[in-house]
């Protein structure tokens, strides 16, 4: 093994270490003992991601643990990536020049234990996904291993076994409870709303350790959700397959009955990312994997970034960590606290805005973590004159307006001479760094969809960004911004598709049980392909390539295959749609399609395969339709953007608050309200709630059922709902590093009475704890919360 000493020279032969090493702060929580649990409180932008891998690398280097017993979870799988890359690249490069230095000094022992290390061993990943790699190892006799099942198949699968079994869809007691369930929303009478609702209580039943028997006495529509949820657990099982949260299921079951010994003899270090992220039946598999193996456990969070209570995230498990812990497993597991509170990303006036957003509310200050340090700037520019831009703000009379200014403001920025900003006291001047572009910048808001989901939908800002931009010549990448069956290349590959394994729609006219929706949503899709087939897109032949499918004609073939897969039909399309070829944005929605094929095949009879001369010939396009098309027109399939390593250079991103947690830009615009133009009771969840949201009732609705529903439900449900919108914004502003711009809609400043949002800085009393100035009219001494408008 190696000294401190040594490790510390090892590592800082790493490039990213030969200037300076940790600070104080993340010099105690890397180089603790093994023995003692870790609880790290880590600010945004103070290093967290680079504290775990080195904590990881010490471990192994100094305290000599093997390797294959260290685990690393993250809350995404691109943290995950991310990490893992680190403790590589660190990893490697520490090994050998430690290995050169044992080599020079001929320690011969020390030089044959490091030729052992082989730090790619160690265990990185999403709990979800080391859970099926562990059960996967440790594979009972005569087991069929689940297949892992995500998205749109959950929610077949609950479609079918929750709601249409015993009709319950039409039961009125359950519909009754459901309505209760869904405040925001009083008269959720539809299919959709009933399933979203129960596929929320299926998963929140296994997150929060529901006692579904009690629950179930409660009324009679507590009854009929429980044998739901039951009927749904029961079909994973029969069928062999697994969700996330059955997945973590099963690991907690076969940890605590020791059934995985041949990883828990093994494991003796555990460090968890994001803890605050953590919901119950996740902090009880960390908690009796220490109790099964005495392991070295660090956490690492911030509760003032908890921003996922709707997946279960249950942030009070981060605050009371200290105590929790002791109460599960003894006192000799009292952690050692590390704050990490030095911030090396952002200027000194976003990292003081950041300070005073946190803690303007009082109220607010009772749900964070105890003593709590403010953040202090510490980047080598955080204290620069130059670099310490006012926090800025852009508020117009309409949508359009502020689309057309914001694309003139970056656009000096990224293709000008740069923004001039001129103050009371001194100007500064935003210029793009050498070989900076729009990707440099980021828009972050709540949500990005380009247009409303109502009956009659309306423009949001995301669109006219989108139009703005692309008529200068610049491109956006908003993957996200619109639903997958309404982009236009989409609606395409997929009307082929439709044409070709079924036509003239006879097998879907067939389909009693389909929407009518939904059907008119395929028809449409088809009205678009036949448009684009007369076109004779390059490089031509579409028209004969579709008639050739349509009669199973075998042109080039001596015979039509018995299987064709459905797969390998979309990736033909493909020829004649070159969006999917190049634009990033198309390939992302590419991704999602060809993602639902292969996940429906996971689950279908027909393996993904449209069949030919065979009985079951309809049947396998009739499956394919209710399985791929008809989620797609639901739209139940989600769009993933992380398959894109990083956005193009030359595209300014759209990305939701929560798709940028994690990542930091040199300029970020935040979209502090926009579509507020009313303080409208119907947007008051979102901007400046007066009651909770349908999380905080469906928290409070199980709490007497749950072991950690008393500890939630301590804070009013309002007060959660306002914590979570703090949070959020907290998280949106702490990204920059060194220009912040909010902007929104004139009337969130209107004088005598602005409409009010916690984005605004507004409390409850009705005062505003930021002050917004003309930034003609603003001063550098002015106090941390004063936003300069242009």
């Amino acid at each position: 093994m190696l000294s401190e000493d040594e490790f510390v020279r090892a590592v800082r032969t790493v490039e990213r270490f030969h200037r300076a090493w940790l600070n104080d702060e993340q010099r105690e929580a890397v180089t603790a003992g093994a023995g003692t649990p870790i609880f790290i409180v880590a600010g945004p932008g103070t290093g967290k991601t680079t504290v775990l891998a080195l904590r990881a690398l010490k471990l192994i280097l100094v305290d000599a643990l093997p390797t294959e017993a260290v685990i690393a979870t993250t809350f995404t799988r691109k943290a995950a990536t991310e990490l893992r890359s680190r403790i590589l690249s660190w990893g490697y490069q520490a090994v050998s020049a430690a290995i050169d230095s044992a080599r020079a000094a001929g320690e011969t022992a020390k030089l044959q234990w490091l030729h052992q290390v082989d730090v790619n061993s160690v265990k990185v990943g999403t709990l979800d996904s080391l859970a099926e790699d562990f059960i996967t190892d440790c594979r009972l006799p005569g087991e069929i291993l689940p297949a892992t099942v995500e998205g749109f198949l959950v929610r077949g699968l609950a479609r079918q076994h929750a709601l249409w079994a015993n009709k319950r869809f039409q039961d009125a007691n359950l519909a009754a409870l459901l309505q209760r369930l869904t405040p925001r929303f009083p008269f959720a009478n539809s299919f959709a709303a009933k399933l979203d609702a129960v596929v929320a209580f299926i998963e929140r039943a296994r997150h929060d350790g529901v006692d579904l028997e009690a629950y179930s006495r409660r009324d009679a529509g507590s009854s009929v959700l429980v044998d739901a949820a039951q009927d749904y657990f029961r079909a994973l099982g029969e069928n062999h397959y697994a969700d996330f949260a059955r997945l973590e299921v099963l690991l907690h079951d076969r940890i605590s009955r020791g059934q995985l010994e041949r990883i828990t003899n093994v494991v003796r270090a555990i460090l968890v990312d994001e803890f605050q992220d953590t919901n119950f039946l996740q902090e009880q598999i960390y908690l009796e994997f220490c109790r099964r193996t005495g392991a070295s456990l660090t956490v690492v969070g911030d509760d003032d970034q908890s921003i996922y209570r709707f997946r279960g995230a249950t942030v009070e498990l981060f605050a009371n960590f200290e105590t929790r812990i002791v109460s599960a497993l003894g006192a000799e597991w009292q952690p050692r606290r590390v704050n990490l509170f030095r911030n090396y990303r952002s200027s000194q006036r976003i990292v003081d805005f950041c300070n005073n957003f946190a803690t303007l509310d009082e109220t607010y200050l009772a749900a964070r973590v105890e003593n709590k340090p403010r953040l202090l700037p510490s980047g080598l520019r955080s204290t620069n004159v130059e670099w310490n831009v006012p926090v800025l703000g852009m508020f117009r009379n309409n949508i359009q307006q502020l689309a057309i200014d914001l694309s003139t403001f970056l656009s000096d920025i990224f293709r000008g001479d740069g923004r001039r900003i001129v103050t009371q006291d001194r100007e500064y001047v935003i210029r793009r760094s050498e070989g900076g572009d729009f990707g440099d910048a980021v828009f972050l808001s709540r949500s990005v969809r380009e247009r409303t989901l109502a009956a009659q939908p309306r423009d949001r800002l995301p669109l006219t960004i989108r139009q703005e931009f692309e008529s200068r010549g610049i491109r956006v990448f908003n993957p996200r911004g619109r639903s997958l069956k309404d982009h236009i290349s989409v609606q395409r590959l997929l009307g082929l598709a439709l044409e070709c394994i079924d036509p003239d729609a006879a097998i879907l006219n067939g389909i009693t049980t389909i929407s009518p929706v939904h059907r008119n949503t395929m028809l449409q899709w088809r009205n678009a392909a036949a448009q684009f087939r007369a076109s004779d897109p390059v490089p031509g032949r579409l028209d004969q390539f579709v008639s050739d499918w349509m009669r199973r004609s075998p042109r080039s073939m001596s015979a039509w295959p018995r299987e064709w897969p459905l797969l390998e039909l979309m990736f033909s399309l493909v020829t004649w749609l070159p969006d999917f070829q190049h634009d990033p944005e198309g390939q992302v929605y590419l991704e999602a399609v060809t993602r639902t094929i292969s996940e429906a095949a996971q689950a279908s009879i027909y393996r993904g395969v449209i069949l030919h001369g065979t009985q079951r010939d309809p049947q396998s396009v009739q499956n394919a339709i209710r399985m791929v098309f008809e989620a797609i027109a639901d739209e139940i399939v989600d769009v993933d953007e992380e398959i894109m390593p990083d956005v193009p250079r030359d595209r300014f991103p759209l990305m939701t608050v929560h798709q940028a947690k994690g990542l930091e830009f040199p300029l970020v615009v935040l979209d502090v309200g926009s579509d507020y133009q009313r303080a409208h009771a119907m947007q008051a969840a979102s901007r400046y709630p007066r009651e909770g949201d349908t999380v905080h009732v469906r928290e409070d609705d199980v709490a007497d059922f749950s072991p950690v529903g008393p500890m939630r439900s301590g804070r009013a449900a309002v007060d959660r709902a306002w914590d979570d919108l703090r949070r959020l914004y907290f998280v949106a502003a702490s990204r920059p590093q060194n220009v912040l711009l909010l902007v929104g809609h004139i009337n969130l400043l209107r004088q005598p009475n602005p409409i009010p949002a916690i984005g605004m800085g507004d409390h409850r009393s009705g005062s505003r704890a930021i002050d917004f100035v003309p930034a003609a009219a603003f001063r550098s001494d002015m106090f941390a919360g004063t936003v300069a408008y242009l």
